[in-house]
């Protein structure tokens, strides 16, 4: 059996269900709140789109972890409960035997909530876009293409892989003190523009001048909790690091 307590929240109004239900081999926590929904409380609400963890839109707390639920299997989440605290940078504290068979379902951490365990996305887009996250270049046509090695394609790769899913920007203790912090996939979104040589000088200079502030690269406490929930293993905080070093080199000038 698998126990689900889930946070709900409607209208001001915040409480817990927990809702029990049968394991079914390899059932993922995504699949078990649509068990919940369509047998149990059809007023649960919660996203998804793709279900195979490409569109990011099932983001949300899997005991206290920002993950997917599409990708996160309901028999990994129940083991992680019967350890004895945790070693990763996610303290799990002491649990009762009872809470060891529950698995915690909440809403991302960092943005308002619309109902239940949908948030409002939209301050994280926003703050993506703040950047401008597309290419300005002022020879559209060069001769020969667009040519970039395969080194370079390499690092850059690492940071397209983002799905703007806000598993990042839910971890981040910045973002949960400073509503203002462009969030570690903005930055992340930032260095991976800066890196491609398909994007003019002028347009890399103004992007570096706008995350040069507390609310960008020298707002981040360095502490890779981005890095370690990301589900497509985008490094955050190593780009926020490569920004720094490249305007601390472009002040020395």
């Amino acid at each position: 059996m698998v126990y689900l307590k889930i946070k709900r929240q409607d209208e001001g109004r915040e409480w817990y269900d927990t809702f029990e239900m049968e394991e079914t081999p390899g059932m993922t926590v995504l699949e078990a709140l649509f068990y919940v929904q369509e047998y149990m409380d059809g007023s649960l609400c919660f996203r998804y789109a793709c279900r195979g963890a490409v569109c990011g839109s099932c983001g949300m707390l899997i005991n206290r972890v920002p993950r997917l639920a599409c990708r996160t299997q309901v028999g990994i989440a129940k083991k992680e409960n019967t350890r004895q605290g945790s070693d990763d940078i996610f303290v799990a504290g002491q649990k009762s035997e009872e809470e060891n068979e529950v698995i915690l379902i909440e809403p991302l951490s960092n943005l308002k909530v619309i109902r239940d365990l949908i948030v409002d996305m939209d301050t994280f887009y926003n703050l993506v876009d703040s950047i401008k996250p597309w290419i300005n270049s002022s020879e559209k046509h060069p001769e020969g293409g667009n040519l970039m090695s395969p080194d370079l394609r390499e690092k850059i790769e690492k940071y397209t892989n983002c799905i703007l899913c806000a598993c990042c920007h839910g971890a981040c203790p910045v973002a949960a003190r400073d509503d203002t912090y462009l969030s570690p996939a903005t930055l992340a979104k930032a260095w991976r523009m800066h890196l491609d040589p398909r994007e003019d000088n002028a347009s890399r200079k103004e992007r570096q001048d706008f995350v040069d502030s507390e609310s960008g690269v020298w707002g981040c406490d360095l502490v890779y909790k981005c890095v370690a929930v990301c589900p497509k293993k985008v490094p955050p905080t190593m780009g926020i690091k490569a920004l720094r070093e490249q305007i601390e080199k472009n002040k020395e000038k």
